[in-house]
């Protein structure tokens, strides 16, 4: 028996799913961000990946979101409503703490990669 895989965390909306448009309901979701099902379907290799959106809390959302990484080719993934605990996580909306705290005033002027 091998030895057990880390656990990768992906956020979904700007992660996996285009989010440049923003919050248009549980269900409405955005097209794969370039390149996302191609990563998962290599980091399932070395990774426990799952995935956690704040959008899973809403009763539709779960539905959707397992189909539409099922219609975009993305292999089964687990999905959470929460960020889970995690080796690694991927997520539009964070910043690498370097060990030195960041100014307030550069933290109000965060912007995702897709603004």
């Amino acid at each position: 028996m091998g030895r057990p895989k880390p656990t990768l965390a992906l956020d979904f909306d700007g992660v996996l799913s285009d989010y440049r448009s923003g919050w248009q309901g549980p269900d409405k979701l955005g097209e794969p961000v370039p390149g996302a099902v191609a990563f998962v379907r290599r980091a399932i290799a070395d990774f426990d990946v799952v995935v956690f959106s704040a959008r899973a809390r809403h009763d539709d959302a779960l539905p959707a979101m397992r189909a539409w990484l099922a219609r975009h080719g993305f292999p089964a993934l687990p999905i959470t409503p929460t960020k889970p605990p995690a080796f690694l996580t991927i997520d539009d909306r964070a910043m690498l703490f370097t060990g030195v705290w960041p100014d307030v005033a550069d933290l109000l002027a965060f912007k995702t990669w897709y603004e």
